[in-house]
């Protein structure tokens, strides 16, 4: 699978697909096919890896702007 095939087959954005590639050490590793420039990523190795990620909810920055005004405000 290519990273825009792995996008749209998991809802994603080519640019979220490529973070998670670069970021994450337990990506399944590209796969370089002769006669072609494109990697690809294999299909069985991709779907293990999204049913076994542990999803991680980001901070919330909004709560600490609410913080720190109230902090100001004392």
């Amino acid at each position: 699978m290519t990273i825009p095939e792995i996008a749209e087959h998991r809802g994603l954005s080519r640019q979220r697909v490529h973070r998670i590639a670069r970021s994450d050490p337990k990506f399944p590793e590209p796969v370089l096919e002769p006669g072609t420039t494109r990697v690809k990523y294999p299909t069985d190795a991709v779907d293990e890896y999204f049913a076994t990620r542990v999803l991680q909810p980001g901070r919330r920055t909004d709560l600490e702007a609410k913080q720190q005004e109230t902090d100001a405000d004392e």
